[in-house]
């Protein structure tokens, strides 16, 4: 037996062991990050961008579960700066959102991130500054679990991007104006001539009867798609390794499918949480979610991790292994020409935007979608699994033998169609091999329905249970989004109490994915598997459907929740997640407003013809629009006439705002000034009209749109009615020739035959 005073001394040296273990795994891991502005050339174009100690992207920083991690970050530029650590739970205070958990960086500055690391895994961490995420400001992180398991031959980090070399700012410009440029630079433009290539023009006209504006499943056309900085980045290993990739889709916009040519893909974490290992040939990952894959590099020869592009527009390469060059095969592009499901004549008539497509707030207030899933569109029930459709034997559509000729585009990482001229060459038609994304194999969506976590997750069933239903929406055309048909601007705070499980039912009333995440937390992703749900930070919530997470609320603070594509979130698709009882800062409080603010865009078109002009100014936030239009005409007339016309529009949704304003004519040197009070409502075949009263007793109607015959090639109609005046008509037809100048040649009843350019600021 061991004496007293001997086990008294073993505990000493027990807790002596275990303290200084503690000491150990608590040991303090420092880093300075040094923020700067400086030059940089992806393209052959030098642009200026933001680098993290001089690279995008910034370097790795690596750390171990229980370490104090200690980051100094350093503002060497003109402009404030920020840092959130993606995914990592932190003090509110340490989270990095400007306005929301502390005061921005401001230039000169230097702010020290100080935190416990309290999980391991594959994480990353970016600017949540306005567009600095665009221009370079991100990079990874990895935590080390306490306990290592087995380990691979190699360990990677791969993290993937998208790259403009047009500043980010002008990029949001554009996506407000409702410019379509974009997707005819990347080659998924569509016309009508595009439709009936396919044979689809059954489908575009139902689209057209819904009032949707062209499809897409990406906004901005990007000049590169990068790996670890690189269009092409090559990894080490030898022969029959086992390599693990750290995937960090660290893009601004751009989800990617990932495949590996040398075999199927081991998914073996998922947000940095693992889950129980599945294989996958090829998986879509969102923006801002992480994945760790296993992969067996075969006997011979180099193989490629090939990033592909949501839209097909590009993608970046991971070359691993040494020898001859094994690519991945390509993928068929979105057919963007494919509507879902049947419309009924109730949805193309409704009176708004979401009755239009199957999914009225009385319905959702009525928990009508609360279930996961696809949960509308006619002929769309019943896919309650939005996430995995390898059951759906959709082979991609190859319509390389229909006999209209199209131009065959170059399968390369930088095909620019901008500067392309073909008939059909920007129009989705043109692409060799289509495929409905997330219905044909060929184009899965991400592997939620399959991932489940290595350990339970499940809460006690004793929790109170708050539940939130969220509508997602949006107008590509104004490009506005929002949750609950509110941007950030206009929005309460989402209140939640500390020691309940909250429940978000996310309810995508929009035809794009949207990746959404929740500062502070990691959720269970409400997917079919039970107590082993997988734990995730951001989760797609995908066109048409419904998902659902639930989290506890343990993490007493104000946190951010928005969409982690960057400019719908600068866009309004955002809000603030508060704990009843959290006290901001006086100082805080008094900055907090300016997370709310709504900035205020600007633009306009002049067309300057031989027989006439006409244009406008705009300057627009979300909600108001103030408009100056002018129509000067000289041609098949005694003298100029013209009319100035000033607007302030207040934007009600999609379909319908109001105005009032003035009405200036001038003839023969007289002035005629008139008040005015109208509505401007889109109807089936995205027919815009305008109906006003004025103060001198009249009215006007008009009623105008635009047939993309394709392309490029526009057929342009209106017919105007007033009271005072008549009616007067417009026809015409306009080629664009570049982002901001198109041909155009138009007849008009009062000034007859002209033509000249448009030009577009």
């Amino acid at each position: 037996m061991m004496s007293p005073m001997r086990a008294t001394t073993v505990a000493g040296l027990i807790i002596i062991i275990l303290l200084s273990r503690h000491v150990v795994l608590a040991a303090s891991v420092s880093y300075d990050l040094t923020i700067d502005q400086r030059q940089v050339n992806f393209t052959g174009k030098s642009v200026q961008s933001m680098t993290i100690n001089g690279g995008i992207p910034g370097p790795t920083l690596r750390f171990k579960e229980g370490d104090i991690a200690r980051i100094h970050v350093h503002n060497n530029m003109n402009v404030t700066t920020s840092i959130h650590w993606h995914g990592v739970l932190v003090p509110p205070g340490m989270d990095g959102v400007p306005y929301l958990s502390f005061p921005p960086i401001e230039p000169g500055a230097t702010f020290t991130y100080e935190f416990p690391l309290r999980q391991s895994g594959t994480y990353w961490y970016h600017s949540h500054t306005g567009m600095q995420q665009q221009v370079g400001v991100y990079g990874a992180m990895v935590i080390e679990p306490l306990q290592n398991g087995p380990k691979p031959d190699h360990d990677y980090v791969v993290i993937l991007s998208d790259w403009t070399d047009e500043d980010p700012h002008e990029v949001i410009r554009t996506l407000k104006r409702g410019s379509e440029w974009y997707a005819l630079k990347k080659g998924s433009a569509q016309s009508i001539f595009g439709a009936a290539h396919l044979g689809m023009l059954g489908d575009y006209f139902v689209r057209e009867l819904q009032r949707m504006p062209a499809m897409d499943i990406a906004d901005v056309a990007y000049d590169r798609f990068l790996a670890n900085g690189r269009p092409e980045k090559i990894l080490p290993a030898g022969p029959n390794e086992t390599v693990r990739l750290r995937i960090v889709d660290g893009s601004s916009t751009t989800y990617f499918h990932l495949e590996f040519a040398g075999g199927p893909m081991t998914i073996i974490a998922a947000d940095g949480q693992d889950v129980e290992p599945i294989e996958e040939t090829r998986f879509l990952v969102g923006a801002a979610e992480t994945y760790d894959v296993l992969v067996q590099i075969p006997s011979a020869g180099m193989y490629e991790f090939r990033a592909t592009a949501h839209d097909g527009s590009g993608y970046a390469s991971v070359w691993i292994g040494a020898g001859e060059r094994n690519p991945a095969p390509d993928l068929p592009k979105p057919n963007l020409y494919h509507t879902m499901g049947h419309h009924s004549l109730r949805q193309i008539f409704s009176l708004t935007p979401a009755g239009t497509m199957g999914m009225p707030d009385g319905d959702v207030k009525a928990g009508k979608f609360d279930q996961p899933g696809m949960m509308s569109m006619n002929g769309m029930e019943g896919m309650h699994d939005s996430a995995d459709h390898s059951e759906m034997k959709m082979g991609g559509m190859d319509h390389s033998t229909h006999s209209m000729q199209v131009p065959t585009p170059v399968s390369r990482i930088d095909k620019e169609y901008g500067t392309c001229v073909g008939f059909l060459e920007e129009d989705v038609c043109a692409s060799k091999k289509l495929a409905v994304d997330g219905m044909d194999p060929s184009r899965p969506w991400p592997p939620y329905a399959r991932l489940r976590s290595a350990s339970r997750t499940a809460f006690s069933k004793e929790k109170p249970v708050r539940q939130i239903r969220l509508t997602l929406d949006g107008d590509m055309e104004r490009y506005v989004w929002f949750l609950d048909n509110k941007p950030l601007s206009e929005s309460d705070s989402i209140r939640i109490r500390e020691g309940e499980v909250v429940r978000f039912i996310m309810i995508n009333r929009t035809m794009m994915h949207h990746p959404m995440h929740l500062h502070g937390h990691f959720f269970r992703v409400i997917n079919g598997q039970g107590d082993h749900a997988p734990l995730k930070h951001t989760v797609d919530v995908a066109p048409m459907s419904t998902t659902v997470i639930e989290f506890d609320a343990n993490e007493f603070g104000d946190w951010f929740f928005h969409c982690h594509l960057l400019y719908h979130m600068e866009a309004g698709m955002a809000r603030v997640v508060h704990y009843e009882g959290f006290t901001v800062t006086p100082h805080l409080t008094a900055i907090r407003p300016a997370l709310y603010k709504d900035l205020w865009y600007f633009w306009g078109q002049a067309d300057v013809l031989s027989n006439m002009t006409k244009g406008f100014l705009t300057l627009s936030n979300t909600r108001n629009i103030l408009t100056a239009e002018w129509e000067v005409g000289w041609h098949d007339v005694d003298d100029t006439r013209s009319e100035i016309l000033f607007t302030w529009d207040r934007y009600i949704n999609r379909f319908l705002s109001v105005f009032a304003g003035a009405d200036v004519l001038s003839e023969r040197s007289e002035i005629d000034t008139r008040g005015i009070l109208g509505l401007r409502y889109l109807l089936p075949l995205n027919l815009e009209s305008r109906v006003w009263i004025d103060t001198d007793g009249g009215a006007r109607f008009n009623l105008g749109r635009t047939f993309q015959l394709t392309p490029r090639l526009g057929l342009f109609g209106e017919a105007r009615y007033d009271t005072h005046d008549d009616w007067e008509g417009v026809a015409g037809l306009s080629y664009t020739i570049n982002k901001v100048l198109s041909l155009i040649g138009q007849w008009n009843s009062d000034y007859g035959f002209g033509g000249g350019l448009q030009i577009r600021f």
